[in-house]
């Protein structure tokens, strides 16, 4: 059985370039009076970037804090639209569940946050679930399934959404306002 993950937002995607991060980060700077985390985690293995600080590394995962205000990683790109703190995660499949837990206690616990992940919802519901797709189709199977866990299903062409990032908000708990599209 999956547990459920308050305060916590969830974008995964039919793939890359598909604007995770552009979504994630319309939402942080779209709520400025909320103090909010932001989380990005991936299965790549690769030398981190300057400002990435080691928090905990082990054969199967390594987890950072961002520190860098100017750079275009996506991590970076969280701290420059208002995020708090912002955490980079890389992982197996095997180990997700460890690393996302130890990360998850380093945020306030009063605190919303999002996390930008392929299969984190694989292990845990989180309080609120987004899937963003480009065009009409998604080949991957692993997305299918994704996609029919997910709350809502975001279009985008990379840039510009369906659902406006800005009707995405914390209040005692995620909530997309609703609106009529007449």
């Amino acid at each position: 059985m999956k547990s459920r993950f308050k305060d916590l937002l969830l974008v995964t995607g039919s793939g890359r370039n598909v604007g995770k991060t552009t979504f994630i980060c319309s939402v942080i700077a779209s709520n400025p009076r909320k103090k909010m985390s932001a989380i990005k985690i991936t299965p790549h293995f690769h030398d981190p970037s300057a400002g990435l600080i080691p928090i905990v590394e082990t054969s199967n995962f390594r987890i950072f804090e961002e520190t860098d205000l100017n750079s275009e990683k996506d991590t970076s790109r969280y701290l420059q639209a208002g995020a708090q703190k912002s955490y980079y995660i890389q992982t197996t499949d095997a180990t997700l569940k460890e690393a996302f837990q130890l990360t998850s206690v380093l945020l306030d616990p009063d605190q919303p946050f999002l996390v930008e992940s392929a299969r984190l919802g694989q292990i845990l519901t989180p309080e609120l679930f987004l899937f963003i797709q480009d065009g009409d189709t998604i080949d991957k199977p692993f997305s299918v399934e994704m996609r029919q866990l997910a709350d809502a299903t975001v279009f985008s062409d990379g840039k510009e959404f369906s659902l406006d990032p800005g009707y995405v908000y914390f209040n005692r708990s995620w909530k997309i306002e609703e609106h009529d599209y007449a």
